[in-house]
């Protein structure tokens, strides 16, 4: 299995997601920074604390890679399948469900990945910026406070990752990428709404994890129908 997960992420040249993911970072910095900026000049609080930071970033970061797995599952699922190309790595003496699984793994361990990372990158950078352009004036943050905030990171990132795998099922009813995308779309309007300063909607497991066990059903849905394709 290991071995054909290395080789699809080869087969994938998946510079583009790193790159990607490195963009998104940036903007998603940039644009905490800019609302820090915009509400205090305007007298709001959305970003008064660090609870409203963790809140509104936290959203943000894992509605924007929902949307980036939905792009590797079109990727390196739902175009290979509508190609027919799929059906000539079927026809190689490995089973099938390896195949798909080995694939859905990855995307999985990518966007875990990556936005762990990109969550991490963005509560660090905009700590440091604090300290020179003062976006959040009552900022208190202990190293237990961080350490408690980087397991959950991992937490909502690990649930939302297997979450982002819900766009699959609705992919491959036509093999169509613009469902796949949409799809994602209406999970991260489900699942990343803010409702003020210090509450969203992504700031409750149960909803990732809810949706993380859907996926599970999708995808050994996905897995023994796999096996019934004919490659005819």
């Amino acid at each position: 299995m290991f071995q054909l997960i290395r080789l699809e992420s080869k087969k994938f040249k998946l510079g583009w997601f790193i790159k990607g993911a490195i963009l998104a970072t940036i903007l998603i910095l940039f644009c905490l920074c800019m609302i820090s900026v915009l509400e205090k000049s305007e007298g709001t609080e959305m970003l008064k604390d660090m609870t409203g930071f963790f809140t509104i970033s936290g959203a943000l970061v894992r509605g924007v890679f929902i949307v980036f797995a939905a792009v590797l599952i079109s990727k390196m699922i739902i175009q290979e399948f509508k190609s027919r190309t799929i059906h000539i790595m079927f026809s190689y003496p490995i089973n099938r469900k390896k195949i798909l699984g080995a694939k859905l793994i990855l995307i999985v361990l990518l966007t875990f990945i990556a936005m762990t990372i990109s969550h991490t990158v963005v509560i660090i950078g905009f700590i440091g910026l604090n300290q020179i352009f003062h976006f959040i004036s009552a900022i208190s943050l202990t190293s237990s406070d961080f350490s408690a905030e980087f397991i959950k990171v991992i937490m909502f990132s690990l649930t939302t990752a297997v979450a982002a795998l819900v766009p699959l099922y609705f992919g491959m009813k036509k093999y169509s990428t613009p469902a796949t995308i949409v799809s994602s779309l209406l999970i991260v309007s489900v699942t990343c709404q803010s409702m003020g300063p210090n509450f969203s909607l992504a700031n409750i497991i149960y909803i990732p994890l809810a949706l993380a066990l859907i996926a599970f059903g999708i995808v050994a849905l996905a897995i023994r129908n796999v096996d019934r394709m004919d490659l005819n």
